[in-house]
């Protein structure tokens, strides 16, 4: 983590240079070993005559030294800084000269010279400048002096004086002793020791504390890390809850009513852990978030001593802001070990047969705490490893532990009987498979047709072709989102001319819904009576004469945001891998999570079936999920032709139509995925596609870059596939549906 090196005058404008206990500019500022400073009064005062004192900004108790507060350290490098700073709200500087050689006083100070730190008059400074011992001084205009235009060059020169012999500049570092010298102490007790000059002795430790300074900074890194990945847990597990409890809900409905005592049961005991969990991740989450705080505020500081400090601040504070940057630097913490619940539904129960719940919590990789490269988590394990020094080791906080989401599984199937014992055998018939054995033959069998089974396969029949220009456009028009819209007709969003166009499906314009001034729209959908459609980051939602019902905001994370209708109420919009669906009235109700969501960016999306087809573009694939997320099928980029996916569609059969806009194609693919081949081509007049959609009775549109729509129907024929060959079964009519 590269950090920007703070300005002089930035430090101080802000409020580094204030008291956060007073409030007020730092007086006779003392720094704590925490590194934060306060005005020695104020410390005296929080001290009220104990031994220790507590930082009021990161809460580290502090032992005070034999001598109390005053013989805690010196900030120097905030003194140096207090010098620079011009009070305010006091009258204008006056000559500081003329009470010296007998003139009147309250002469206005024209001139400031920075070596004497003396204000003065116009006649005075005339003579400062022609006297033999200070013409050589840098003479200023008052003006640009408090305007802090000279303030590097008045830093440069302020020089700390010895306390023991004043008048004398320190000069040297004592290496055995550790402490600064002028030239008189370095004649003294000194004289044997080995000393360094001030810039080199700062040369020397500048490499320390900047190799420790890396280390905290990754330390920060971890912890904000940890502290997001814990975020993301409890929303999934806000997700996961209330998955569950929709299907303990929907399962009790169906159940008699001797079961509803156990479906209370089962939902408060989710309730109450889910409740627990969120209480313990918060907590956590907020002291993760306080010690990148205090973290952060050490770098900082450590900044602006490296990049503002004079050597001598620098010696001078080494010490401590080494120890507080190793302790920091060790700091680790011990993430939650989430188990999540897990529910299996049985559908049919007789007499006093098993519980329709099954509520347990399945363990799964660990969350919270980034691994290093070479690590491997033991499940159950727990580990603790501090941050490693070296910079080619990975940067690993905290214990690893098994996390746990919450799973929800409903049986479709109940034995009639009392539930067996876990160490009894079933005496009835043969044993039974598992379901996730199950589950695998269902979808194999799904996968591999039986011979003889008709597999549908598309072909386009052309029926008319229309430009979607209208008179009262401006510009060429540019159609980035269709849809259905009523009986009949096409809803074309034309973002160059910022409208939305009604057209029947033979070509015939039927007018505009209206949007607001300055948008243009980019995806489409309807949703009942009502529009939708996203432009930018937001989605709005229109009534049927155009007006503006509301508008969101959406999430950053992606240049545009497609959309569908979600039955007559809902709609859902993709934000950065994952779908967010809304009521009409503007209602976030659930997101929607497909799996390896971390890793898509879902460009273009549609509906298919009981779950949604969506163009990756991160993966450059086309991925059919279900509505909670989980994953059916993915096309992958060798099935796309090595292709960026573009818009995609389905029929109501299943069949999946992907745009190949590199090899002007529209390809179809089965509703498991299986590629069924070329829909549209170059033959089919189709250039450079951009968006398709299924409206009316198989009818299929396809809109061109240079703002044509195609409209086809699709006849379907049956592959039927053999053991021993493959023929196709034609319908002489081309409607064999």
């Amino acid at each position: 983590m590269a950090a920007k090196a703070p300005s002089l005058s930035k430090a101080l404008t802000s409020g580094f240079l204030t008291c956060t206990i007073c409030l007020e500019r730092l007086r006779r500022p003392k720094i704590l070993p925490c590194l934060h400073s306060y005005c020695q009064e104020c410390l005296r005062k929080l001290a009220g005559g104990r031994k220790e004192l507590q930082c009021p900004e990161c809460r580290e108790r502090v032992a005070l030294p034999q001598g109390g507060v005053g013989a805690l350290r010196t900030n120097f490098f905030i003194n140096g800084l207090l010098d620079l700073v011009r009070p305010t709200g006091e009258a204008e500087p006056t000559c500081s000269l003329c009470p010296l050689i007998g003139q009147e006083t309250g002469r206005p100070a024209v001139s400031r010279c920075l070596d004497c730190a003396d204000d003065m008059c116009r006649d005075c400074a005339s003579g400062h400048r022609c006297s033999r011992l200070t013409h050589l001084h840098r003479v200023v205009a008052m003006e640009d002096y408090l305007s802090g235009e000279h303030d590097e060059e008045i830093r440069k020169r302020q020089a700390l004086q010895c306390k023991e012999h004043p008048g004398e500049e320190l000069r040297f570092f004592c290496t055995p002793c550790t402490v600064v010298l002028c030239r008189e102490c370095r004649l003294g007790a000194h004289l044997q020791h080995p000393c360094l000059s001030l810039a080199e002795a700062a040369q020397a430790r500048r490499p320390v504390i900047v190799e420790l300074l890396a280390g905290v900074e990754e330390t920060v890194q971890v912890i904000r890390a940890g502290r997001a990945s814990l975020e993301r847990e409890a929303a999934q597990l806000q997700v996961r809850e209330a998955s569950i409890r929709d299907a303990v809900e929907q399962a009790c409905s169906r159940a008699v009513q001797r079961l509803l005592a156990q479906q209370e049961e089962v939902l408060a005991q989710l309730a109450d852990y889910g409740k627990e969990r969120q209480k313990a991740c918060q907590a956590l989450c907020s002291d993760l978030e306080f010690q990148e705080q205090v973290a952060s505020s050490t770098v900082a500081f450590a900044q602006k001593v490296l990049s503002l400090g004079r050597e001598v601040e620098i010696v001078s504070l080494e010490q401590v802001i080494c120890e507080r940057l190793r302790h920091l630097q060790g700091f680790s913490w011990e993430p939650l070990a989430t188990r999540l619940p897990c529910l299996e539904v049985d559908a049919e129960i007789e007499g006093s047969g098993p519980c329709l719940f099954h509520l347990e919590f399945r363990e799964e990789s660990p969350t919270g705490v980034p691994e290093g490269p070479q690590e491997e988590t033991t499940k159950g394990a727990k580990k603790k490893t501090n941050l490693p020094e070296g910079p080619q080791e990975a940067a690993t906080k905290g214990a690893k532990k098994e996390t746990c989401l919450p799973c929800l599984e409903v049986n479709a199937e109940i034995p009639t009987g009392v539930p067996e014992g876990p160490q009894e055998e079933t005496t009835k018939g043969a044993k039974k498979e598992t379901r996730a054995k199950k589950k695998r033959r269902k979808q194999q069998q799904q996968e591999q047709p039986v011979p003889g089974t008709p597999l549908l396969t598309p072909k386009p029949l052309f029926l008319c072709s229309f430009c979607v220009k209208i008179p009262s456009d401006q510009k060429c028009p540019l159609v980035t989102g269709l849809c259905p819209f009523g009986s009949g007709e096409l809803l074309v969003a034309d973002k160059q001319n910022q409208n939305l166009k009604r057209f029947s499906l033979q070509g015939e314009f039927k007018g505009t819904v209206p949007v607001p001034s300055g948008v243009a729209p980019v995806s489409v959908a309807t949703v009942g009576s009502k529009v939708a459609f996203t432009a930018g980051s937001c989605l709005y939602l229109l009534n049927g004469e155009g007006g503006l019902v509301w508008q969101k905001a959406l999430g950053q994370g992606q240049a545009s945001h497609a959309v569908v209708g979600l039955g007559g109420d809902r709609m859902a919009v993709c934000v950065a891998g994952q779908l967010e669906v809304y009521d009409l009235e503007g209602r976030l109700l659930e997101k929607i999570v497909p799996e390896g969501s971390g890793e898509r960016c879902l460009v273009f999306l549609a509906n298919h079936k009981d779950g949604f087809v969506g163009s990756d573009w991160y993966r450059r694939s086309v991925i059919l999920f279900t509505r909670t997320g989980q994953l059916v099928a993915e096309c992958s980029e060798e099935q796309l032709g090595e292709c960026q996916p573009g818009a995609v569609c389905a029929d109501a059969t299943g069949i999946i139509y992907v745009v190949l806009r590199e090899l002007n194609k529209v390809v179809a693919f089965s509703p498991r995925g299986k590629e069924v081949g070329a829909f549209l081509s170059a033959k089919n007049s189709i250039n450079r596609p951009r968006v398709v959609t299924v409206a009316g009775k198989r009818r299929f549109a396809v809109a061109l870059s240079n703002g044509t729509i195609h409209i086809f129907r699709i006849r379907y024929q049956e592959d039927v596939r053999n053991d021993n060959a493959a023929f196709f079964t034609k319908n002489p009519k081309g409607c064999n549906s």
